[in-house]
């Protein structure tokens, strides 16, 4: 019975931690797509509408995003897209303190866009979530009462496309790839070795590494134990193979940690944005107008 309920608690974790790997993930050009079909669900069809900026810490990517957005906009054959050079222009000669891939203030862009005589203006952000996946942010605002008509955000895969447009250009260090981050976890299984060998983490390898020798003390005490004393005491031969599978879901939680651990990885120098730990903190409304809470959220996927 007790195994049973060690082999349960490690299947739980297991799960726990693999819990986003079936979460609604999407390529950058599935993303903008759905976040384009959000925006004609909620802002009226005709409007004139004008993609401003999107910030990020990569030029590169920030301008896919605001072309292909521009692009499946109007392919919807529902609004007045204005031409992004027209916005640049426009920008220009008004003299705002305006950039396409940067932050850009509220007042700057609700009079860019009226400037521009559009309707509703898109904006948004795109983050380093994880180590393999970004969150984007696309924003409808409409500019006749400032409110959000709609706000969609949703996880990206950092996929070859995405790596290659972050480092386009000279525009990052190429990240871990897959198999190194699994080839540490499998290291990880002896005593946190693939934390020190990749990144040189010796915070993550020592703890796995702590924890995995504690396991296994225990693992080989308790069967030492077992086979010297089971014999001739029959009756509680049982008592005695219980500091064995302590060991063992020790030396397995300290293995779980070492995988997930490695999943998280980020090599150094690699171009990433503000956010690279697993948590997301963002601060909500329910009105559009007044921040009344703060929501966090945890992201893990391999």
């Amino acid at each position: 019975m007790f195994k049973k309920a060690v082999v349960f608690f490690v299947v739980f974790l297991a799960m726990s931690a693999n819990y986003k790997l079936f979460s609604q993930s999407v390529t950058i050009d599935t993303a903008l797509a759905n976040a384009v079909n959000e925006i004609a669900r909620s802002v009226p069809r005709g409007t004139k509408i004008a993609v401003l900026n999107m910030s990020s810490d990569n030029r590169n990517l920030s301008d896919y995003i605001i072309d292909e957005l521009i692009v499946n906009l109007v392919n919807t054959r529902s609004f007045q897209v204005v031409p992004r050079s027209t916005v640049e222009v426009a920008a220009a000669r008004r003299e705002f303190s305006f950039q396409m891939s940067g932050d850009v203030s509220d007042d700057s862009q609700k009079r860019l866009g009226q400037f521009l005589g559009a309707g509703a203006i898109v904006s948004g952000s795109i983050t380093r979530d994880s180590a393999n996946s970004y969150r984007l942010v696309v924003n409808a605002i409409d500019l006749e009462s400032f409110t959000y008509q709609t706000s969609y955000r949703i996880s990206i895969l950092n996929d070859n496309k995405m790596r290659e447009l972050v480092t386009a250009a000279g525009g990052g260090i190429l990240d871990f790839t897959p198999a190194e981050r699994w080839g540490a976890s499998g290291l990880n299984l002896l005593f946190g070795a693939g934390s020190f060998i990749i990144q040189h983490d010796t915070q993550g390898g020592g703890t796995t590494a702590l924890w995995e020798g504690i396991g296994t003390v225990v693992m080989v005490a308790g069967y030492i134990l077992y086979e010297a004393y089971h014999s001739s005491i029959p009756i509680q031969k049982t008592y005695f193979a219980y500091p064995y599978y302590i060991g063992l879901a020790t030396y397995i939680g300290g293995a779980v940690y070492g995988i997930i651990r490695a999943q998280m990885y980020i090599k150094p120098g690699a171009q990433i944005s503000q956010n690279n730990f697993p948590f997301n903190f963002e601060l909500v409304s329910s009105n559009n107008q007044n921040i009344n809470g703060l929501r966090i959220s945890f992201n893990m996927r391999f």
